[in-house]
């Protein structure tokens, strides 16, 4: 029994300790010159046109922008590569959750980086991969509409605020033009 719980002891700590090593971090940031935004719905099979976006959906990405340049961080909307995009072509993704008007749930919102990266073991092999990442769940009780989508939007709002504060804190330089831009 004791060899046992040894065993499952230091399985579950180098485990931990690998999935550690591949963790998405805020020095994945350094050296960004901005990113594209990208707002989607959690579950779909494919990405919805701007048309076809519920008010929820819009209201996020104008949130996320309104943050975004506010750190003075380059931003593109555009759905083709351009300067921003030519390095890695760094993507913000925002999750929204699927709305759940039924019943009361708890929602999982998430933000996170996709960079286009080359294997090491060979260059030729390139693919987008999550260079950082944050999530958050909330518990939304069964509400008119509104408030439910008052606190993704919160939420989202919170994982956007890391987002900056990570990249800011790894491009130093965007930070400093930052600074002094706000203090004319």
């Amino acid at each position: 029994m004791k060899r046992m719980v040894l065993a499952l002891t230091f399985l579950l700590a180098t485990s931990s300790a690998a999935s550690a090593q591949f963790a998405p971090s805020k020095e994945n940031l350094r050296g960004l010159k901005g990113v594209r935004l990208m707002v989607m719905l959690a579950n779909q099979p494919h990405r919805l046109d701007e048309a076809e976006w519920p008010e929820l959906l819009k209201m996020v990405q104008a949130d996320a922008i309104a943050k975004l340049q506010e750190a003075d961080i380059p931003l593109s909307q555009s759905k083709f590569v351009d300067e921003i995009g030519k390095a890695g072509d760094p993507r913000l993704v925002i999750i929204v959750p699927m709305d759940e008007r039924d019943s009361s749930v708890s929602l999982t919102t998430e933000v996170k980086l996709l960079q286009l990266v080359r294997l090491s073991r060979d260059l030729s092999i390139e693919t987008h991969a999550v260079t950082w990442s944050q999530q958050g769940s909330v518990y939304a009780p069964k509400y008119a509409p509104k408030p439910r989508d008052l606190i993704v939007r919160q939420q989202i709002d919170g994982l956007i605020d890391q987002f900056i504060q990570d990249y800011l804190s790894v491009n130093p330089k965007q930070s400093a033009n930052s600074t002094k831009q706000k203090s004319k």
